[in-house]
């Protein structure tokens, strides 16, 4: 992947037109708002603006970041070119909108990183490792996270699982031994933080013996089957059991007769409240005559009499009803209060023999001490699988490490080879001590295996920076064909000394002739004087490695004047 040029329609924005080799971004005149990640005239934002090209994403969570994001999706449409297997590519982004374009098609954001991966990576990566983790490991982004150690390019503290394991990947250690050590010890983690749990559980054990309980509910069974119950406590019980259910008929009749009584009442209410006003009779009889002249010949007093009559023999029907029904309430009552005082002395009879309260009792403790067994039961069965899974678990973390020290022994020449090559880097910048770098096996990560990188101090404050340069060109190395660029930020070189910020140009100009690397960095203007110092006796660069230098400077921007900013403008 060779990066051609990174450009915006809007006029303000300044175009970054990549060299297939060196690419340098300087900041001239800088000022110290620079050293904040978005503020500045936007030389460390260079490289922050490609990944956000290639599917990284802002925090709007963070304050700055929401409000670059804000700044971007007023700016303009940006577009970035590049070249991947003898065939060009053009992604083009609004920020307004959620998608991406490649190639003039569009792109969904959830499908964007997917399908960067399948054009740019293919099968030459691990199918566990994403697009964003192989950009972030060749370009580290500005940021200390991403410059803490030679480890930390994905911004993660350096015991993150994934961090580590895309390192290893990338150094050629079987990353099926790594995938197996994690899935054991997060099995492992899994039953640990169960441990408080089964504790409880064995202490219960501890202290109630099963057995014993066992015993104690067998007897009580035995007892309940030999239980002698009183004499005629049969019979007695039956006639309970009959009076109950004589009682419960007795009360559904009670119910239907207060039902049937309620209902009488309400309709004789109603009877009682009807007039029969001669006047209305007479009206009705008025209108019939019109319409059938003189055919109908009533006598209007008759007519009333007839009414009167009939409503009189419903009332009488009525009263006489609800009258008989009280009496068969009453005597269902009566009854009732009987067969109710009989029952409970039945009751009462079988309960000053001690048979029914005995009895029950032990009913009940068999229930209690069976769910009680039950219970243990159970923690005994999860503490028994607790111990089998952690044994065997154990004996796979066990069988795992053992096989990963035979790899080390079986991979040394491989990986002493890959130490010959990190030293060979660091010798060039400090004479005669080229370090260690070791792959080792782990006491108890998730990952297996460590990378132990160590050079000698001498007194310098930028032994850290050197390290990831080195490592990270080591990286290149080893894999030149995953992303087919490299890129830092100037941040890189802030405790280095003139001859080491020298050194830095010298290794990069020396493998973009012989890799056929592409490299990117930005860099202020103090360490890119020491760069091109010719008076200065610590510079390690040559006057043509200058001048090479000098014509790979592919953007000037000034800190005085916002027009001369990155984006024409302040931002963020």
């Amino acid at each position: 992947m060779i990066l051609l040029k990174l450009s915006s329609d809007n006029p303000k924005f300044k175009t970054l037109d990549f060299n297939e080799g060196l690419n340098i971004l300087a900041g001239l005149q800088l000022s110290g708002a620079d050293k904040e990640t978005y503020n500045g005239i936007g030389k460390s934002f260079s490289l922050n603006l490609i990944h956000l090209m290639l599917g990284a994403k802002l925090d709007i969570r963070k304050r700055k970041e929401k409000k670059l994001l804000e700044f971007l999706s007023t700016y303009g449409v940006f577009t970035l070119t590049f070249i991947h297997d003898n065939k060009n590519y053009k992604i083009v982004k609004n920020f307004s909108e959620g998608h991406y374009h490649i190639n003039d098609e569009k792109v969904l954001k959830t499908n964007y990183p997917k399908e960067l991966r399948s054009i740019i990576l293919g099968n030459n990566v691990d199918k566990n490792i994403s697009f964003k983790q192989i950009l972030n490991t060749f370009a580290r982004r500005y940021g200390g996270s991403y410059y803490n150690d030679i480890l930390s390019q994905q911004g993660r503290p350096n015991e993150d699982y994934y961090q580590r394991y895309v390192n290893l990947s990338l150094l050629g250690v079987d990353t099926s031994m790594v995938q197996t050590k994690f899935d054991i010890k997060t099995s492992l983690d899994k039953l640990l933080k169960a441990k408080n749990v089964v504790e409880d559980y064995e202490s219960q054990l501890e202290e109630v013996n099963i057995k014993d309980l066992k015993d104690t509910l067998n007897k009580l069974v035995d007892d309940k089957n030999n239980f002698v119950i009183a004499e005629n406590y049969d019979e007695f019980k039956k006639q309970a059991d009959k009076k109950t259910n004589k009682l419960n008929i007795i009360r559904n009749n009670i119910h239907d007769i207060v039902k049937s009584i309620s209902r009488k009442r309400s309709n004789l209410n109603q009877i009682k409240s009807i007039n029969i006003d001669i006047k209305e009779v007479k009206n009705l009889y008025d209108e019939a005559k019109f319409f059938f002249d003189d055919q109908i010949i009533v006598r209007l007093k008759d007519a009333s009499q007839f009414h009167r009559d009939l409503m009189g023999n419903r009332v009488l029907r009525l009263e006489s009803d609800i009258v008989s029904l009280n009496a068969q309430l009453e005597e269902l009552e009566d009854i009732l209060k009987k067969e109710e005082k009989a029952r409970d002395n039945i009751l009462k009879d079988l309960d000053s023999k001690g048979a029914l309260e005995e009895y029950n009792s032990i009913s009940e403790r068999i229930g209690s001490l069976t769910k009680e067994i039950q219970e243990l039961d159970k923690y005994k069965v999860i503490l028994e699988g607790f111990k089998k899974d952690k044994s065997k678990l154990d004996f796979k973390n066990a069988k795992i490490n053992s096989e990963s020290i035979e790899y080390l022994t079986n991979s040394k020449d491989k990986f002493d080879e890959i130490e010959n090559k990190f030293r060979e880097l660091v010798k060039r910048f400090y004479l005669n001590h080229g370090g260690e770098f070791k792959i080792i096996e782990t006491k108890d990560a998730k990952y297996l295996f460590d990378i132990d990188v160590e050079i000698p101090r001498d007194g310098s404050q930028a032994i850290n920076e050197v390290k990831i340069f080195c490592y990270d060109f080591l990286l290149y190395l080893l894999n030149p064909n995953i992303l087919g660029f490299l890129a830092h930020d100037g941040c890189i070189f802030s405790e280095m000394d003139p001859r080491q910020k020298s050194m830095i140009f010298k290794v990069a100009l020396d493998f973009v002739k012989k890799h056929n690397m592409q490299y990117f960095i930005n860099i202020g203007e103090s360490s890119l004087n020491e760069v091109l110092d010719k008076d200065n006796k610590l510079n390690m660069l040559n006057d043509i490695e200058k001048k090479d230098i000098e014509d790979s400077v592919i953007l000037k921007l000034y800190d005085k004047d916002p027009s001369q900013w990155l984006f024409g403008t302040s931002f963020g």
